[in-house]
This record gives structure tokens, sequence and C-alpha cells, in this order.
């Protein structure tokens, strides 16, 4: 595998170093080449950026993809929107030879051409195609059999899909495949492919925000799910932090919310304090007390069956 830039964005960083700590932790877990490259910025954030001035979005965009055209490297993020941004520019500028011309125009200045030749990618379908299944059940040594979880893939991980192209925009399945390798139910519900309404916290718009996390979030408290899974710092935001801010109301949701990273990482025998999974605004102890319960009954069958076996004179494998 070569070596890939690994893009933060502004809001793990500044807001969640937790979920930074744990990324690391699997991706070194893996020995996987990556590299942190000095002078990207914000993506740019689209909704707001966007909006104001779509010149400044692209540029901006470009320049950070000019950045990995210079090094030579591809991306990978653990932020969707992050990835979804910078694909969707780089898809237009490659579609307008005179926007583009335009954007290096200026990137020129500053020694930078935008070329657009390299591989952005989102964590979860990195892990998914690049890393691949095999490879991550090989590095799993606590499963979580028995337990049922829900994923949120969120909108930016599989859409715009024409120029993403990483998984079925209706009917994606690349994270269902690795939460599925750590050995847990990808438990299926209505509001899967449903906005987490985040956005709407960005234009001042809180109580319409939490009408549409309460509406999954009821949903997965009804259907006894044990954690929600995501992989995306503003889904993150919503289901975890805005969870807190309703229960702090009155509204016993207590749905766990769990990064891919940390998921990954607990199977992979990391301890959840070098996780960090204290800085959850939502308890994970429920999720973790069932999870250890059931890896020791695993381990007490597989014990009895070991000695059986060697009971019987079955030659172990």
């Amino acid at each position: 595998m070569k070596d890939f830039a690994i893009f933060w964005g502004c809001t793990i960083q500044s807001r969640f170093p937790f979920l930074e700590k744990s990324t690391r932790m699997v991706l070194d877990g893996f020995n996987l080449p990556y590299r942190d490259v000095d002078g990207f910025t914000c993506c740019p954030e689209k909704s707001l950026v966007n909006n104001i001035d779509r010149g400044l979005w692209v540029l901006t965009a470009a320049r950070n993809i000019a950045l990995l055209d210079k090094a030579g490297l591809d991306l990978v993020s653990p932020c969707t929107g992050c990835v979804s941004n910078l694909a969707t520019v780089n898809s237009e500028l490659h579609l307008s030879y005179k926007e583009k011309e335009k954007v290096n125009s200026v990137l020129h200045e500053v020694g930078l051409e935008f070329k657009g030749k390299n591989k952005l990618s989102h964590l979860v379908p990195f892990f998914h195609d690049e890393v691949g299944i095999h490879a991550v059940k090989n590095k799993v040594v606590k499963p979580f059999n028995g337990m049922r979880i829900a994923i949120h893939y969120g909108c930016h991980m599989i859409r715009p899909s024409h120029t993403l192209k990483n998984d079925d925009p209706l009917e994606p399945k690349k994270f269902d495949n690795l939460i599925k390798a750590l050995g847990a139910e990808s438990v299926q519900h209505m509001t899967k492919l449903m906005c987490c309404g985040q956005g709407l916290d960005r234009v001042d718009q809180h109580e319409n925000s939490l009408h549409f996390a309460r509406i999954k979030l009821k949903e997965l408290k009804a259907l006894g799910i044990d954690a929600m899974t995501l992989c995306c710092p503003s889904c993150y935001l919503q289901f975890d932090n805005n969870q807190f801010l309703m229960e702090k109301e009155g509204e016993k949701l207590g749905i766990p919310i769990l990064y891919f990273t940390e998921l990954l990482g607990l199977a992979m025998g990391y301890k959840q304090e070098d996780l960090g999974l204290e800085s959850h605004r939502i308890d994970v102890t429920p999720f973790l007390e069932k999870w250890n319960r059931l890896n020791g009954e695993l381990s007490h069958v597989s014990d009895l069956n070991r000695e059986l076996e060697e009971g019987f004179g079955i030659a172990q494998p």
C-alpha cells in the first residue's frame, strides 16, 4: 500500500481530539502508512462557505487537493463531509477547464497547481476496500458477538454518489460488512439513511435539529439496540452532544454513540480509557458491561469445548 495523507478537517482536532487518538491508534495497529501533511486547512465546509462565496469554497478545496498533488499522496479522512466536499470540487474542476484554469492562476501565486489525480477516500470504504474485511477480522481479539449495533451512514459518506463512487447510495453495505466483521449484528432500521439534522444547528434552527435526532434515537431505543456507530464528526456532535442536551431536558434516550475507530479499537484489544471513551457525553458503560459479559461467556464456552475435546481425544486444529 502506498503512503497516504490523513485529512482531519476542522471538527475532530478542535472539538473531539479523542476521535483523532482512536483513529491514529487503529491506523498504527494495522501498520498503515499514513502521513500528516502541513498546510491543510478547512475542506471547506459546504453549507456556510459555499452559500456565502462559491469561488472561495472551490479555491480552498482545490488548494488542499493541490497539496496532495505536490506530495504525490492519496487522501484518507475520518470525516465524511471533508471527503464529500473535496471530491465534489475535484469532480467539478475536471469537468470545467475554464474554472480549473481560473483556480490554477491563483494557486500558481503560492507555488501550487491543481491536478486532482490522487484518490480521495473516507475511512470506512478505505478499510473495506483497501485494508480488507479479512485483515479486519484477523485483528479482532475481542469480538462483539451478541451485540446489536445500528449504523448511521450519514449524508456524505455515500453522497454525492457520482463523485464518491464508493458504495450504493440507496442500499450501502460496506459499513455493515465491517461491523459484521467485528462480530456484531448490524440492526436494520427505517431511519438508517436519514440525515442526522446537525446542519440545521449551523443556521440557527436548533429545535429542528433536535427533532431530526429525536426521530432516529427514539426508533433505536424502541428496537433495543446496544449502540449506534458512525464515522462523521458532525453526526457524532448531533447524536452524542445533542442527545445529552435532550437528556438534560428530561428525555431518557440512553443510546451510546461509538465512532467506527473506537469500535474497531475496542475489538482490537485497546483499553477504553486509552481510546478516550470517558470523553463521551452519553455514557457508554452499559454497552461495555454487556460486551464484557458476553465475551466472558464466550471464553467460558470456548474453555469448556476445549476440555471436552481433550477429554475425548479430539485433536486441536
